[in-house]
């Protein structure tokens, strides 16, 4: 396993101390989230996602996965990509004048927006324990870096047990899968390979 992660972040702890300091109230809307509840919904979620893959889709090398929430719609959504599907996007690109696009996408080795992925969105659920979030100021942009950077913090958390515990084991892959989640910063500026 390897974590691949860019050196960028929009919450520190030196962000949050800060915050703390300021006593800023929606801080609180942050720590009345169930963390421990959601940790649980999205193991179950992602090990749903894969064996229901697997009996759907057995011939489906697996190449990328993406395990995103939205903390705004309080939903994670899990996707699924192969590298036939990445090739066959890159050549759409170029007949369509996307040229950097595709040149980003082949530099990059594989699609990091879920939205491209083959099954975008295979697996979705939704997350009440999530509903303070909705009450942050989501055009802040210190408040939605927050709530972002907390799930991505417990997102990474669930990926490394899960794939401790061989969830993420197909038949049918590629050598090296891309496990994304997402952060304030992008869709899949930290992934795992396995």
């Amino acid at each position: 396993m390897r974590i691949v992660a860019l050196p960028v972040t929009l919450w520190s702890e030196e962000m949050a101390e800060r915050v703390q300091r300021e006593g800023r109230e929606w801080l609180k809307l942050l720590e009345a989230v169930d963390w421990e509840r959601y940790k649980k919904r999205v193991a179950q979620a992602v090990k749903r996602a894969v064996q229901k893959f697997r009996r759907e889709h057995p011939d489906e090398p697996v190449f990328t996965i993406s395990i995103l929430t939205d903390p705004r719609f309080q939903e994670t959504c899990i996707s699924f990509d192969t590298k036939e599907h990445v090739y066959e996007q890159v050549r759409r690109w170029r007949e369509e004048g996307y040229e950097d696009l595709a040149k980003m996408v082949e530099e990059l080795g594989f699609c990091d927006n879920p939205v491209d992925f083959k099954y975008y969105e295979f697996y979705e659920v939704y997350h009440p324990e999530l509903a303070p979030l909705c009450q942050l100021d989501h055009e802040d942009v210190e408040q939605e870096g927050a709530a972002f950077a907390w799930v991505e913090k417990h997102l990474a958390d669930v990926v490394a047990k899960l794939v401790e515990e061989g969830v993420f084991t197909f038949e049918n892959r590629e050598e090296v899968v891309r496990i994304g989640i997402n952060s304030p910063y992008d869709w899949f500026d930290r992934y795992i390979e396995i």
